[in-house]
């Protein structure tokens, strides 16, 4: 009774005899709480949508006052200007919503943080704008950097874009001279960022640590085996679980939640590298037992499996 009254009921005042006022009752099957019989009265509380029924059905009924947050919201509305900063309210939050108030480059150069800044300009990008395709934006800026910049992703956040990215300076393959590209750990090939050597593996193979990916050796115009340099890396999807445990304390379970989150993240991006990252990620398991909460992550991760760590 007290969540309707929170929301919001009528309260009514009928003088009537009891008998009388039960049987209007069932027969117009009107739904009523907190009835209360008084010496001179019958008093009751109603759904504000019932209040039509209740005047058809109860003719002598006086609506006393109207309870809760619907009571408020009607007493508002009676006065135009509020009613009119409601409107005016909507109406911002409307435009708000669908305009891109500031864009945020993220990356490692400051050259070419200025020169994404200056080709969203010549885009035609200029904010304050209303919300665009940020697909197209994105190929857009793709295409007109493909010489400068090795990754870019764009994503929005509420009336703000993020824009984060690679510049080829810092993504420059690596070069091993004439040893092969092996395999450091298992996983599925992803793709083949190689300039020079022989591919022995195809993209969405299954390798394990140890397989050869880009062979050292080539064969010439005559058929014969002759070594080269091999240039580059390999990415793969490899999996990972992680596991981490913290006392049980008083904060609520959504932080603690967050917080060994944010620490299976950290753990399963320890060895990263430029071009490396998180693709999946599956909770397993998250309980409380003897006082520790326990939380148990399935990554499934981008990585360079040909480099060293």
């Amino acid at each position: 009774m007290f969540n309707r009254r929170a929301m919001g009921l009528d309260a009514w005042r009928v003088d009537m005899p009891v008998e009388t006022f039960l049987r209007i009752v069932k027969v117009f099957d009107l739904e009523l709480y907190d009835i209360s019989f008084q010496k001179t009265a019958i008093c009751f509380y109603a759904h504000v949508w019932q209040r039509r029924n209740i005047v058809h059905a109860l003719k002598e009924a006086e609506l006393v006052a109207t309870t809760g947050a619907i009571a408020y919201l009607l007493r508002s509305l009676r006065k135009p200007y509020r009613l009119l900063a409601l409107l005016i309210s909507m109406l911002l939050w409307y435009v708000c919503s669908q305009t891109v108030l500031t864009i945020d480059i993220r990356g490692e150069s400051e050259k070419h943080r200025q020169l994404i800044a200056s080709t969203l300009q010549e885009l035609g990008y200029r904010t304050p704008f209303y919300d665009k395709d940020l697909a197209e934006m994105k190929a857009k800026l793709k295409k007109r950097l493909e010489n400068d910049i090795a990754w870019l992703e764009a994503y929005q956040e509420g009336s703000r874009y993020v824009i984060t990215y690679t510049p080829k300076e810092f993504a420059k393959l690596q070069v091993l001279k004439q040893d092969a590209l092996i395999a450091q750990e298992d996983g599925v090939i992803a793709q083949f960022e190689v300039s020079h050597g022989s591919k022995c593996r195809r993209v969405n193979e299954f390798v394990h640590k140890g397989d050869i990916l880009v062979d050292n050796v080539l064969l010439d115009s005559k058929g014969q085996e002759a070594k080269t340099d091999v240039e580059g890396r390999v990415y793969a999807y490899v999996w990972k679980d992680v596991r981490v445990t913290m006392p049980s304390n008083r904060l609520p379970k959504s932080f603690q939640f967050f917080d060994l989150l944010m620490e299976a993240r950290r753990i399963a991006s320890l060895d990263f590298r430029i071009g490396d990252k998180i693709s999946k990620e599956n909770i397993l398991q998250f309980s409380t037992d003897m006082g520790k909460i326990e939380m148990v992550v399935h990554y499934t991760l981008y990585k360079d499996i040909t480099t060293p760590r």
